[in-house]
């Protein structure tokens, strides 16, 4: 018999939506993994919506709302955005930032659409959900002319180098990792993992993308939160329990939930 999986109260504080199904099923599928809260990550007005909605809904979800670099081309009203940020299920601006890999967008609407959301988020003192691929400076410039004081924010999904690391942790910023850190050759991700503070580390899934190890390859899901905890925990000797208590308390004074 399968021994039952020591009682935890995690938090995925990076999920995303998919177009089909019923996301109800993956909610009870990550409780039974011991994970009880989620923050649905919105990336342009339609996803927002449904990220809204669906937290409004669910016990233990909150939502974000943003524009993703992808899709920062076709941004032409912050309204909306500012109609749903008024709501009470969406605790954060997000996903937003710059993605140099892809470049889905032409990299000036990338920077303006940026330079938006963190101001908006300032304005409405709420925390915001920073994408970074391939596009440090040009993020780091924008935070830095940007930001008001205090002004809360992450960097999820971080892959950037330990000098990146310390600069924007010197800037107040939280680190959120992924499954990727379970990776055989993501060297580079441990590297940040090793050296971020426990009070700044948060864990995410960035569902229905980058499942970890042992389902590398597979749709991902909210429940594999656990699995990336419990490698983070073993890479970090620390003990799962504490872990667990440590980023979801983390994730709650990050989103004020």
């Amino acid at each position: 018999m399968t021994p039952p999986l020591p009682s935890l109260e995690l938090f995925d504080t990076h999920m995303h939506l998919e177009r089909d199904g019923d996301p109800a099923e993956g909610f009870v599928a990550a409780r039974k993994n011991g994970v009880t809260r989620f923050l649905i990550a919105g990336g342009c007005l339609e996803s927002s919506t449904r990220a809204a909605h669906v937290a409004a809904a669910e016990p233990g979800a909150w939502a974000a709302a943003g524009v993703h670099p992808h899709d920062a081309e076709d941004f032409d009203c912050l309204p909306p955005f500012e109609k749903l940020l008024a709501l009470s299920e969406v605790v954060a601006v997000g996903e937003i930032g710059l993605d140099y890999h892809y470049d889905n967008s032409p990299r000036d609407a990338q920077r303006r659409v940026f330079e938006t959301f963190i101001d908006l988020a300032g304005q409405l003192g709420l925390p915001a959900i920073v994408h970074c691929r391939e596009a440090f400076d040009d993020c780091l410039a924008i935070l830095k002319n940007t930001l008001r004081a205090n002004q809360v924010f992450e960097i999820h999904s971080f892959t950037g180098t330990p000098d990146e690391a310390r600069t924007v942790l010197e800037m107040g910023a939280y680190l959120s990792y992924n499954g990727m850190t379970t990776f055989r050759r993501a060297d580079n991700i441990r590297e940040t993992l090793a050296i971020v503070p426990g009070e700044r580390l948060l864990l995410e899934t960035d569902a229905p993308w980058l499942a970890p190890v042992p389902h590398r390859g597979k749709k991902n899901q909210p429940g594999y939160v656990r699995h990336i905890a419990e490698y983070v925990a073993t890479f970090r000797k620390t003990p799962l329990a504490e872990l667990a208590e440590q980023t979801t308390a983390n994730a709650r004074r990050f989103f004020n939930v």
